[in-house]
């Protein structure tokens, strides 16, 4: 089978990690050349987008010159500490606590999806049914949010990785180190991998070298070999499908062990305010060398015999 490969970008305001008073949007001036660099190459991206995008008139233009082209698609994101909301919303302190959307329970984590959903639907003409969740938040409850708000297709899953931390315990994210690679259905309120169910995850495209054991272990030797190689970005470890921490080698590896565990689905992110320089890449020749990564990741892929695909012609190849 043809495995499909998807380029995805969570669509947000600049730099959203500095806790800026204000959110600027300058990034959203290259945007556009950027999507025709990746589609110019066979990329079908899609964006998924947060309510403070289409609110901010600049942005918004941008987005809707991406849609009118007609070879991407727009999804849904959002984070729970960047904007006010129109419903009461726990106190995170100044500057915010980075609040995982489930940790504030299933009926707020609803209400920001819905307000996504809607705020998007109402400026851009069409309903998001794809999916991440802000700093990879995800549960058995989402399930629930999302069916509710429309949502048919998540890619929230990074397999080998956990997003566990200490700060606080709204930043706790989840931990997906035993997660399959292969797409798998959700249903209920539970994660559990199903054969069928409601909303299809597509999981980030991930890869062990030499195998997840080894990727994964916590012994001080192994530890040090995996923190050597990446410095070196050397094809060890975890690798997965992200042009911000990964090499060109490091990428073409992961998807040749995909393609040879013959994995369906190759997801890859980025987030869109990465195109100007940022926390990753303080300088134009590092967002220039950023850039060569993604545009050379989509060639990869094709040379490797992937076809092309939004998150939403998964789904419906699927049915």
């Amino acid at each position: 089978m043809q495995p499909l490969f998807c380029f995805t970008l969570d669509t947000e305001p600049d730099n959203l990690w500095a806790n800026l008073p204000t959110q600027s949007y300058e990034h959203f001036s290259r945007l556009y050349r950027f999507h025709c660099d990746l589609t110019a190459r066979g990329a079908r991206p899609t964006y998924l987008t947060t309510s403070e995008v289409v609110e901010r008139r600049e942005a918004l233009h941008v987005m809707r010159r991406i849609r009118e082209a007609d070879n991407s698609e727009i999804g849904a994101h959002f984070h729970s500490w960047t904007r006010s909301w129109p419903f009461d919303v726990p106190d995170l302190g100044n500057p915010p606590v980075h609040a995982n959307a489930h940790r504030l329970g299933q009926v707020l984590e609803e209400q920001m999806l819905d307000y996504t959903c809607r705020a998007i639907e109402s400026a851009v003409g069409v309903r998001p049914v794809s999916y991440r969740g802000g700093r990879w938040s995800l549960s058995g409850n989402s399930i629930k949010s999302m069916v509710s708000c429309g949502i048919r297709i998540d890619t929230t899953v990074t397999p080998g990785i956990s997003w566990r931390e200490t700060s606080h315990p709204l930043a706790c994210g989840p931990d997906y180190r035993e997660f399959p690679r292969e797409p798998f259905w959700l249903a209920g309120d539970s994660l559990e991998p199903r054969s069928s169910g409601e909303v299809l995850e597509l999981p980030v495209g991930a890869s062990f070298v030499p195998n997840r054991s080894t990727a994964l272990s916590p012994c001080m030797t192994a530890r040090a070999v995996r923190k050597l190689c990446r410095a070196l970005r050397r094809p060890y470890g975890v690798l997965w499908l992200r042009p911000t921490v990964q090499s060109r080698v490091q990428m073409k590896r992961c998807m040749a062990l995909l393609q040879e565990d013959q994995v369906a689905v190759w997801v890859a992110m980025i987030h869109s305010s990465e195109i100007v320089p940022c926390r990753y890449f303080p300088t134009e020749d590092a967002v220039t060398r950023f850039r060569k990564r993604c545009l050379t990741l989509v060639e990869d892929a094709l040379q490797l015999g992937a076809r092309c695909a939004t998150l939403k012609e998964v789904r419906d190849s699927y049915e």
